[in-house]
C-alpha cells in the first residue's frame, strides 16, 4: 500500500506516540489512565492464583532472569518473561477492559508491557507510565480500526493479539523514553511478530486466548529492547509494500484512521463488570434489568431470547469457550447477580439446571444492532414466563463510555479483585498510590510493590 496518503505513515505514528507527555494531558485523560492502570493491576493480582499463571511460571522456570516483577508472586523473571506471564494473567479471568470500536482489550497487553519496561530503567517516572498507556492505546486501537476489526475476525485473526503486539512495543518504548526514531523501530520490529488466530474458540478453558495476549506483551517488550539497543527498522512497515495494512487489512484497510482523530483512544474504553466475553455484557445487563423490574425468579423463566449484532452472534452463539457462550452465560446470570471466574469451572458448567436453562436460550441476529456495531455492543433480551413476555434493550454495557462506572464502583471492583492476595488496608494503600502518585515520582518503587512477600499463601481458584 503506497501513495501520498500513506507515505511516511509509520514515522508519523511514531512521532505522535513519542510526543505524548503526561504533564500536557488533560486531567480527564490522566485520571482515565490511572483508573485503567488500577483496574488492570487488580485483575493481575486476582489472576495471580489461577492455574494459567501458575503454569506459565513453571514454563518460564527460574533461569529466565530477575529484572522484573511477576504480579502477585515473590519470584521474579526477565522483563520479557514477566510481560508474558502478566499478559496471560491480564486476560485470563475475563475482567480486562474493552475498546469497543477496535474490538480490542488494550490494557491486558499494554499494562504488562509498561510494568516490565519500567523495571528495565529505574529512572523512569510514573508520568512515563501514564504517557505510555495513552500512546499505546492510541496506536493499538487506531491500527485495529484502520485494519477493520470485524474483517480481522472474518479472516481468523484476534485483534488484541495482532495489533496488541505493536501497541505493546510502542508502550514499552515510550516508558523507556525512546525518541521518534526508536519508536519507529519498535513498531517495525513488533510488526514482524504479529499473530493471533481465532483457533482459541475451540478451547473451553481460555488458556490459548490468554497465551496470545501474553505473547503480544512479551513480543512488544522484546521489540522495544532491541530498538533501544539500536536495532534497525523497516522504513514503512505500516503502509509500505507487504505492510501490516496491506497484508492484514487487504482491500478493507483505511490508513486515515491511524492519524485522523484528536481524542485519545483511552477515553473510549469499557471497564468490565462480568467475568465473561464483552459481547455478552449488554445481554447480561438487560437480563438483570428485566428480572429485577418484573420480580421474576429464575425458576419462572420459560425462555430467553436475545438479539445481538450479526458479528457478535457469530462470536458467542454456542461457542465451546464457556466465557464466550452466551447461552451458558445468561443461564448463570439468570440465577445469580454476579458472574465470576468460578462460574466457568466444571463445578458450574456440569450443573444440570444451568445446562437445561441454557438450552432454552435462543440467539437471533439483528441488522439494526449490527448497524451500530462495533462502536456499540448492544443487545435486546426478552424473557418469557407464564405471565407474559418482558423485554429490555441495552445499547451499551454498564461500564462503557455511554454508561460509565462511577469512581466508587471502579474502586470497589479493584478492592474485590485485590482481596484475593492482599488484605484490605494494603488494597486501599495501593489504590491511593495509583490514583495520586505525582507524575515526577519514580515508577520502579510502585511496580516492585506488586510482588508478593516471600512464601505467600497461594490458593488457585
Amino acid at each position: 500500500m503506497s501513495g501520498p496518503s500513506t507515505e511516511g505513515l509509520t514515522r508519523r505514528v511514531a512521532a505522535e506516540a513519542s510526543g505524548v507527555d503526561a504533564a500536557k494531558l488533560s486531567g480527564q485523560v490522566q485520571q482515565q489512565a490511572r483508573r485503567l492502570l488500577a483496574d488492570t493491576v487488580g485483575v493481575l493480582l486476582a489472576a495471580s492464583v489461577t492455574p494459567a499463571v501458575q503454569s506459565a511460571i513453571v514454563a518460564v522456570g527460574r533461569d529466565s532472569g530477575t529484572s522484573a516483577t511477576i504480579v502477585g508472586h515473590a519470584q521474579r523473571a526477565s522483563a520479557d518473561a514477566a510481560a508474558l506471564i502478566n499478559g496471560i494473567g491480564g486476560h485470563n479471568i475475563e475482567l480486562d477492559d474493552l475498546h469497543a470500536s477496535s474490538r480490542t482489550h488494550p490494557a491486558t497487553v499494554l499494562v504488562p508491557a509498561a510494568l516490565a519496561a519500567a523495571e528495565l530503567d529505574h529512572r523512569r517516572t510514573f508520568g512515563d507510565l501514564i504517557a505510555a498507556l495513552v500512546a499505546g492505546y492510541d496506536v493499538m486501537a487506531r491500527l485495529s480500526k484502520a485494519l477493520g476489526p470485524s474483517k480481522l475476525y472474518d479472516h481468523g485473526f484476534h485483534p488484541s493479539a495482532l495489533t496488541g503486539t505493536i501497541g505493546a512495543a510502542v508502550c514499552a518504548g515510550r516508558v523507556l523514553g525512546l525518541d521518534a526514531e526508536r519508536i519507529h523501530a519498535c513498531i517495525a520490529l513488533a510488526a514482524s511478530q504479529c499473530s493471533g488466530l481465532l483457533t482459541y474458540y475451540g478451547d473451553p478453558f481460555h488458556l490459548q486466548k490468554s497465551f496470545q495476549t501474553g505473547m503480544a506483551a512479551r513480543n512488544g517488550v522484546t521489540a522495544a529492547r532491541f530498538a533501544k539497543a539500536g536495532y534497525c527498522a523497516t522504513p514503512d512497515v505500516l503502509a509500505g509494500r507487504r505492510s501490516v495494512l496491506e497484508v492484514f487489512g487487504r482491500e478493507h484497510a483505511d490508513p486515515g484512521r491511524l492519524t485522523a482523530t484528536t481524542e485519545h483512544e483511552i477515553m473510549s474504553t469499557t471497564l468490565k463488570r462480568h467475568a465473561c466475553c464483552a459481547l455478552t455484557h449488554s445481554a447480561v445487563d438487560a437480563l438483570w434489568h428485566v428480572l429485577d423490574a418484573n420480580l421474576i425468579d429464575a425458576d419462572r423463566i420459560q425462555t430467553i431470547t436475545v438479539q445481538l449484532p450479526n458479528d457478535a452472534k457469530d462470536s458467542v452463539d454456542g461457542n465451546p469457550l464457556w466465557t464466550h457462550n452466551i447461552q451458558y452465560v445468561l443461564a448463570v446470570a439468570a440465577g445469580h447477580r454476579q458472574i465470576v471466574l468460578e462460574h466457568f469451572t466444571a463445578e458450574w458448567t456440569d450443573r444440570p439446571a444451568v445446562r437445561e436453562l441454557a438450552g432454552r436460550v435462543t440467539v437471533e441476529a439483528s441488522d439494526e444492532l449490527q448497524s451500530r456495531f462495533p462502536e456499540q455492543n448492544g443487545a435486546v433480551v426478552t424473557v418469557t414466563t407464564a405471565d407474559g413476555s418482558f423485554s429490555r434493550q441495552q445499547n451499551s454495557p454498564i461500564g462503557s463510555p455511554e454508561e460509565p462506572m462511577g469512581e466508587g464502583q471502579v474502586a470497589e471492583k479493584f478492592r474485590q479483585l485485590c482481596c484475593t492476595v492482599l488484605d484490605p488496608s494494603d488494597s486501599e494503600s495501593l489504590w491511593k498510590e495509583i490514583m495520586h502518585t505525582p507524575l515526577d515520582d519514580p515508577a520502579y518503587p510502585f511496580v516492585s510493590k506488586l510482588a508478593a512477600t516471600p512464601d505467600p499463601v497461594r490458593s488457585a481458584s
